[in-house]
């Protein structure tokens, strides 16, 4: 089922606060859930966030509202630094102690449920072959999470694993040597981000371009309208620049 990160009554809301009639949102819920759901792979593509209520939302009549973290799989390089002589392997980048970094693409990782790393003979799972955690409780072991506070998940690997007993580099090239799979999301959809896609999803249903506008009144100018529009968008646009 499609998803998305406000309720029909918040856009009722929002059209009405423009001065627009909300009231036909009513005879057109599934208009206006589809534009509400239409912005959720837009908004979480551009903050590289989800948002999610476990216990739902009460007014949420159209179930659309997320109730639990997303998961992801992804291909990432192991990041390499210091000199390197020509002919010669690069060697992991640290930064803590012996721990190299890996930022994910999504921010608020909870958990990972698989952590493949290339070795000569092949990939090692982490999660079965070494031990790990979240941050900060995890501090010592092979790997482990930690989220900043704006939301940003890095991937910590000790690079220690990476290493022969030489403390020679296992690989001639770190790219693509690791798929992590993991959980993301954050717990609690902020009333911003509700009034942001509120706020978007009624500019598109009053685009005067758009077959589906609602709420215009029959004496209301195209100029007039535009105009509500445009500040619709950019009052979304203002609330959500503190995702980015």
């Amino acid at each position: 089922m499609a998803t998305g990160y406000c309720t029909v009554e918040d856009v009722r809301r929002a059209l009405q606060e423009s001065g627009f009639s909300g009231a036909t949102v009513e005879d057109n819920n599934q208009v206006v859930v589809d534009a509400i759901t239409s912005h959720q792979e837009w908004l979480e593509k551009t903050t590289k966030r989800h948002w999610y209520e476990p216990n739902g939302i009460t007014e949420d009549d159209h179930g659309i509202i997320p109730t639990s973290p997303k998961s992801r799989d992804d291909e990432e390089d192991i990041p390499t630094g210091g000199a390197v002589v020509a002919g010669e392997p690069a060697t992991p980048k640290t930064w803590q102690g012996s721990y190299t970094r890996i930022r994910l693409a999504r921010r608020d990782a909870e958990s990972v449920s698989e952590l493949l790393v290339r070795t000569p003979d092949g990939y090692e799972d982490w999660t079965t072959e070494y031990s790990g955690g979240t941050w900060p409780n995890a501090l010592g072991d092979d790997y482990y999470l930690r989220v900043n506070n704006g939301g940003w998940t890095e991937l910590y690997l000790d690079a220690k694993n990476l290493l022969d007993d030489d403390d020679e580099p296992l690989l001639e090239s770190y790219a693509n040597a690791v798929y992590v799979s993991y959980t993301y999301g954050h717990e609690g959809i902020p009333q911003t981000v509700r009034r942001a896609v509120a706020m978007k999803t009624a500019a598109q249903l009053l685009a005067p371009d758009d077959d589906s506008a609602l709420g215009i009144p029959e004496n209301a100018s195209l100029q007039s309208v535009e105009s509500k529009v445009q500040a619709l968008e950019r009052q979304a646009e203002e609330l959500l620049e503190v995702y980015l």
